[in-house]
């Protein structure tokens, strides 16, 4: 199977057509977005009827030279007139760029409110959330679907006023002229406004996709160069090069699609207006050899001028249709995100408590990520303040699922979590979160200096908070060694340095917060033992009035704890300090006899090398 299968699945299930009913929510929704700018819409409003008003003078004014000033000898009121077309160009103009300011200064309004909305609505996701969903689609909706909708908002409400009120005045011209001739004139006009409809409505979409399909290409060949060691090792060349040129070939497929049905649609809207003006000079010229219309040479010019102007709004109008078939289809999936429960939040009545001494007490919690498939089943233990808890058990056996429940990452099947002999979901999230310090497995650092990771818990901290808490990490020194210091700049995910200079980052940035509560997920792994050694001394001096829990599986980091912890396929098998559980002769001894004996074969081997 390719290697692209999942983005060729991806391309054949975009959807390009959305129903009545999801058009209507999408739209209803936006609007509901502009209740907060009513100055903005009724300044528009004014500039679109002035605009309006101004693009039927010209024509009109255009008439009167031929008919009054060409043919009637007036040539004393040709300056006044030219006056009259050349300061309503100039004002159109003026009243155009106007409008395009003012609109535009809506519609980003309008897009900051809906994008804050949606990252506001993205930090306040669970953990189960990003369990189920991709970055890549994430940051899609964020960009590409955002940009269709502003798109979209540039233009909606000036492209309706002014077509509004550009029909309305020039059909009031024309009709006050001749009402039969204005029938005649309006004959193409429906079907001109029915084939540019058509072509926006028919081939916007098609633009979408490609544009879609050109997100996830940019995606696929960034992941295949990323990986490129990784394909060569399993020899996948070919794949990968034959999944792009299939998924190319779908692009490609798309964009001819498109360009068929602009070949057909493009021409009919301009051989339509030009049978509509040859049939206004027809019946004109038939009409007034027969004397049934009193129509002068201008007033049959008025007429054809009219019918150029009028398709302007309706082809604007018939382009706004075409995008607001991407735009709405962009709407709902970021309000598709916006919309989806919390799931994690602050219970009714939540509060911000303040945790005193640190106790923590498991009562009977059970949690699965799936229905009926438990991680966690039963547990229960309790750890007194400041007591160093190290959690022990094989992979998958919930080690960090259990901490994960601590600071309501995800909330329990059954039982409960107290603190202090509060149940965790009187806490407010915030007050919760910011007195539990984790440090996690997986390292995350951000682009930017040292000092803006260490201190992006606490942004208020000052420069010897951030000095003292990187000395405990035993940062500091590493730090100093750097040409610019606190000041260094490090690669996004923090790829400049080496695994464990990462991680005692994040031990700082944790520790900087000043926790009652600290989580350490294994966070010493990639750390030599001299390192360890050091850190967890630097840890012990800080967290001696503090409550720790440390995942890990060294020998050294057990050991020293003051409890250990050990589960099994999610149950507590052990609990208790070292010595009591190594006189029990239960799974905690032949863990420790096991890495014992494994690591004294090490120590011989070594020496036996040596010799």
């Amino acid at each position: 199977m390719s290697v692209a299968r999942p983005l060729l699945e991806y391309v054949s299930d975009i959807k390009t057509k959305k129903s009545l009913s999801e058009t209507y929510l999408a739209l209803k929704r936006l609007v509901s977005h502009h209740k907060r700018y009513y100055a903005l819409i009724v300044l528009t409003l004014v500039l679109c009827i002035i605009r309006s008003y101004l693009f039927t003078l010209e024509p009109l004014f255009t008439s009167y030279i031929i008919d009054e000033v060409i043919i009637g000898g007036r040539y004393d009121l040709l300056q006044q007139y030219l006056a009259v077309i050349l300061l309503s160009g100039l004002g159109v103009g003026v009243s155009v760029l106007l409008i395009s300011y003012v609109h535009g200064t809506l519609s980003q309004n309008i897009l900051r409110d809906i994008r804050s909305e949606y990252y506001k609505s993205l930090s306040a996701k669970s953990f189960g959330f990003y369990d189920s969903v991709t970055v890549g689609d994430l940051v899609s909706r964020a960009t590409m679907d955002l940009q269709a909708v502003d798109g979209f908002l540039r233009i909606w409400l000036s492209t309706i006023f002014n077509a509004f009120f550009s029909i309305v005045a020039i059909f009031s011209v024309i009709y006050s002229t001749s009402p039969s001739m204005t029938l005649v004139s309006m004959a193409t006009m429906p079907l001109i406004f029915y084939f540019n409809t058509r072509l926006f409505v028919e081939t916007m979409p098609l633009f979408r996709k490609m544009q879609l399909i050109l997100g996830r290409l940019s995606s696929y060949i960034q992941q295949d160069i990323v990986g490129m060691k990784t394909v060569r090792i399993l020899g996948l060349e070919e794949d990968i090069v034959q999944g792009f040129k299939e998924v190319e070939q779908v692009f490609v497929n798309t964009a001819i699609a498109a360009g068929r049905i602009q070949s057909i649609y493009m021409p009919l809207s301009s051989t339509l207006l030009t049978l509509g003006i040859a049939l206004v000079y027809v019946y004109a010229g038939y009409s007034i050899s027969a004397g049934y219309l009193g129509l002068t040479i201008g007033s049959i010019i008025l007429f054809a001028r009219y019918m150029i102007r009028l398709t302007f709004p309706l082809r604007d109008l018939s382009m706004m249709l075409g995008v607001w078939i991407n735009a709405s289809a962009g709407l709902e999936r970021v309000f598709e995100i916006i919309d989806m429960p919390r799931i994690i939040e602050d219970s009714p009545g939540a509060l911000d408590i303040i945790m005193r001494q640190g106790k923590v007490e498991f009562d009977g919690v059970t949690f699965g990520y799936e229905k009926d498939r438990p991680v966690l089943n039963g547990v229960s233990f309790q750890v007194n303040p400041g007591e160093r808890i190290a959690i022990l058990g094989a992979t998958g056996s919930g080690k960090s699922t259990l901490m994960f429940l601590l600071p309501r990452f995800y909330d329990p099947d059954s039982g409960s979590i107290r603190i202090d002999g509060t149940d965790i979901r009187r806490f407010k999230l915030a007050s919760l979160r910011k007195q539990i310090g984790v440090v996690l497995q997986d390292v995350f650092l951000f682009s930017g200096t040292i000092r803006d990771n260490i201190a992006f818990g606490n942004p208020n901290a000052s420069p010897e908070q951030i000095v003292q808490v990187a000395k405990t990490a035993r940062i500091h020194d590493f730090i100093q060694s750097l040409p610019e210091g606190y000041d260094t700049k490090i690669g996004e995910r923090g790829v400049t340095l080496s695994g464990g200079e990462r991680q005692r980052l994040t031990i700082a940035r944790a520790l900087l917060t000043n926790p009652r509560i600290l989580i350490m997920d294994d966070s010493l792994s990639f750390v030599d033992s001299k390192t360890e050694q050091e850190i967890q001394i630097a840890i012990e001096e800080a967290m001696r009035t503090r409550t720790a829990f440390i995942i890990a599986q060294r020998l050294s980091t057990v050991k020293n704890a003051d409890k250990i912890l050990v589960l099994d396929e999610g149950k507590v098998l052990e609990f208790g300090p070292h010595d009591e559980l190594i006189a029990r002769r239960g799974a905690y001894r032949r863990i420790y006899e096991s890495q014992f004996i494994a690591k004294r074969l090490e120590a011989n081997r070594e020496g036996e090398n040596l010799s």
